[in-house]
């Protein structure tokens, strides 16, 4: 029996790094330009102005300027920030796909990876339907990114797959359960739109972790891929 030599590994190890490296780098940026884009966008907005606390993530996509879900929405800029959703589901999706040999050869790999690439179809979904288009289909496509991208993190802080990498693991499960914590408050908040929690800073627990966790992973592989 022959053993492989070094030599005749080492172009297949290359192509592997570069791979890595490619798909950690769209991890990052996916995050990058959603978030510099929702910054120029809610920018835009003069009467009224655009909160945090208020205004829904989807506000920022409404092609119409009308009182929306309880909110006087105007977004001047909405095509770029529906182009930022639909760039931020492929770049989470392909790059996901393209890291997947960097995780350790155990767990629930496919799982989680699998609900990671389902939330990234549900934003290009929310970029091709905006809330004032369809509220029924925007709604249906955005809930993937509600609960399943933090059950992903979840299960993925679990999962015998990333234990090669305890940072971007123990990331995962906190962000997770931050989410998870961050749909039960928006649900408060839609059920008392008068009450403490604001729906634009619940909505935001509830979708942001797994962008910031896209961001760690994005670092961690393209460091040591």
């Amino acid at each position: 029996m022959t053993t492989p030599t070094t030599t005749s590994l080492a172009p297949e190890s290359r192509r592997a790094t570069g791979r890595t490296r490619f798909g950690a780098a769209l991890l990052i940026l996916g995050t990058v330009q959603f978030l510099v884009m929702h910054l120029v966008v809610q920018s835009a907005w003069e009467q009224p102005r655009y909160s945090w606390w208020t205004n829904y993530i989807s506000d920022l996509g409404a092609v119409h300027c009308a009182p929306i879900l309880g909110n006087d929405v105007c977004s001047p800029l909405h095509a770029g920030m529906n182009a930022a959703f639909i760039a931020q589901g492929i770049l989470l999706a392909l790059g996901t796909i393209l890291v997947s040999t960097a995780w350790a050869q155990t767990g629930r790999k496919l799982a989680w990876q699998v609900m990671v690439v389902l939330s990234g179809l549900s934003w290009i979904i929310v970029g091709l339907i905006p809330e004032d288009v369809s509220i029924t289909g925007h709604s249906i496509g955005a809930l993937p990114i509600f609960i399943v991208g933090n059950i992903a993190l979840i299960v993925a802080g679990r999962s015998g797959s990333t234990r090669n990498r305890p940072v971007v693991r123990r990331s995962a499960f906190a962000l997770g359960i931050t989410g998870l914590l961050g749909f039960a408050l928006t649900a408060i908040a839609i059920a008392d739109p008068t009450g403490p929690v604001g729906i634009g800073i619940a909505e935001r627990i509830t979708v942001f972790p797994l962008q910031v966790w896209a961001i760690v992973a994005g670092i961690s592989l393209f460091r040591r891929p």
